[in-house]
């Protein structure tokens, strides 16, 4: 995956009906990063669309299904 974040780890929202893809925010620590996630979608786990982790090399770390 192509990164856009300059910390660590970057939050990514992936659309899965066009495969858009959009930085949704940035964080140092893998743990600080999945915090984010959880305040954000914490009651939209389980959707079509789809959260990404990604570190710096690209790898994506976890994913959430989100909608």
């Amino acid at each position: 995956m192509a990164v856009w974040h300059k910390k660590e780890f970057g939050i990514y929202h992936v659309d899965t009906f066009d495969y858009g893809v959009g930085l949704v925010d940035e964080a140092n620590t893998l743990k600080e990063a999945r915090e984010k996630v959880m305040e954000k979608y914490g009651s939209k786990i389980g959707g079509a669309d789809r959260v990404d982790i990604v570190d710096k090399n690209g790898t994506v770390k976890e994913s959430y299904d989100v909608g």
